[in-house]
């Protein structure tokens, strides 16, 4: 019986370490996370959504594809415009994909 209860313990504290280590992941500052590289395909400032063609995103463990992202804020679109390379930060807020610290990469 001490065995079982020693496990079951030893199970919850495993669990609660794998839910801080996702949740620190998610929430993360920007400054830990690598830039990664886009080109936009689509912007949508009413919405404050943009269309990106993205290489692979690291951190969220996803790779090449084209996808909508959100931004929380509008003005991050500003000066951009379909076609341009940027870089940025991937980053996923419940089920929902953000992109932030947008910048246009100078060819």
């Amino acid at each position: 019986m001490k065995k079982l209860l020693n496990a079951i313990a030893m199970v919850g504290m495993l669990s609660a370490a794998a839910f801080t280590t996702v949740h620190a992941a998610e929430t993360a500052p920007s400054s830990t996370v690598a830039m990664s590289q886009a080109e936009v395909r689509k912007i949508d400032t009413a919405n404050q959504k943009i269309t990106l063609r993205h290489g692979p995103l690291a951190n969220l463990g996803m790779p090449p594809m084209t996808m909508v992202f959100s931004v929380q804020d509008a003005a991050e679109l500003e000066g951009l415009n379909v076609g341009d390379k940027v870089q940025f930060v991937a980053q996923q807020q419940g089920s929902q994909f953000v992109a932030s610290e947008l910048q246009a990469v100078q060819p």
